[in-house]
């Protein structure tokens, strides 16, 4: 990172108070730790608590293992949708001028572009997604795994596509670092074959103290540490999801052939700084898909009352 970014970056966490809790957390890798503290925080927080019961299997299996998987949450029809609906929503590249905006498919891309991603309110306003994330069964899934009501923390989503550079930034394996505890929902919006670049996970990993430095590693490295058999390659057809604890080691394999689309819902027990840092709707102007309004707690961060 330049000086230039460094002062930048400086300023930002001196005037943004997210900031604050999100570097102390960072500072403890320990996974046993990391759990009572975040055992410590939930209790704090158990006010705002889900009603739903502990003993959610499918948070029972994101503790055991790190991820679980959902199989289909949209229809071939809501995933093409999606994918037309994105399309023609610009979008930019975090890596280089985050200002310059394309379309996801246009020649303004730079080549070394590896991903693209589109902006909070685009995400939204875009059909299915905000209902999905806020889906009763999911966030009793968060709710248990969290210990807490979750705070829905960051929504995203990006396009990923080949380059020359070979494998870049998160397409390196990685842990998470977001919050004491924290879980995330992704969604595929294209097909994904294994030259598609399939989302890579280590199972069982978030709970080991092997490799729990804050660096990206490479796949030898994994391998040795957590053994071939817990690396998973996930392909799977457009609208399948999983839920996955990412402080466990990770990675996006680079895309060989095409360009993938995907969404994420992040689920936190505070706000994260890389989240909106305002509201960016309000909540009478969203429905679920049940004609309900929104959690206001849960999704108090994107919007407002």
């Amino acid at each position: 990172m330049s000086l230039s970014n460094k002062v930048a970056q400086l300023g930002r966490v001196m005037t943004d108070t997210r900031w604050w809790p999100f570097y102390l957390q960072r500072r403890v890798m320990a996974p046993g730790t990391r759990d009572r503290m975040a055992g410590v925080v939930a209790g704090r927080l158990r006010p705002h608590a889900s009603a739903a019961a502990a003993g959610n299997p499918r948070a029972r299996e994101l503790r055991a293992t790190g991820i679980s998987h959902f199989g289909p949450l949209l229809s071939d029809a809501q995933a093409g949708e999606l994918q037309r609906y994105f399309l023609g929503k610009p979008v930019h590249d975090p890596y280089r001028d985050a200002s310059r905006r394309f379309l996801p498919d246009s020649a303004e891309r730079h080549p070394d572009s590896h991903i693209a991603h589109h902006d909070a309110l685009d995400i939204i306003r875009a059909p299915h997604l905000f209902g999905l994330a806020n889906r009763p069964d999911i966030l009793a899934v968060a709710a248990d795994f969290l210990g807490c009501k979750p705070t829905l923390g960051y929504l995203a989503s990006w396009w990923s596509y080949p380059t020359r550079l070979g494998a870049q930034q998160a397409e390196h394996f990685h842990r998470d670092v977001d919050d004491w505890r924290f879980v995330k929902l992704f969604v595929y919006l294209t097909d994904v074959a294994a030259d598609n670049g399939p989302h890579i996970y280590v199972s069982r990993s978030a709970s080991s103290p092997a490799l729990r430095r804050i660096r990206r590693y490479d796949d030898a490295e994994v391998v040795q540490a957590f053994g071939r058999d817990n690396v998973l390659e996930l392909t799977a057809r457009a609208g399948e999801g999983f839920m996955e604890d990412t402080f466990g080691m990770h990675k996006g394999q680079p895309v060989a052939s095409g360009r993938r689309l995907i969404f994420q819902a992040v689920y936190s027990m505070f706000a994260l700084p890389y989240g909106p840092k305002s509201a960016v709707a309000r909540i009478d102007e969203v429905r679920l898909p049940d004609g309900s309004r929104p959690d206001p707690w849960i999704n108090r961060l994107y919007l407002s009352r």
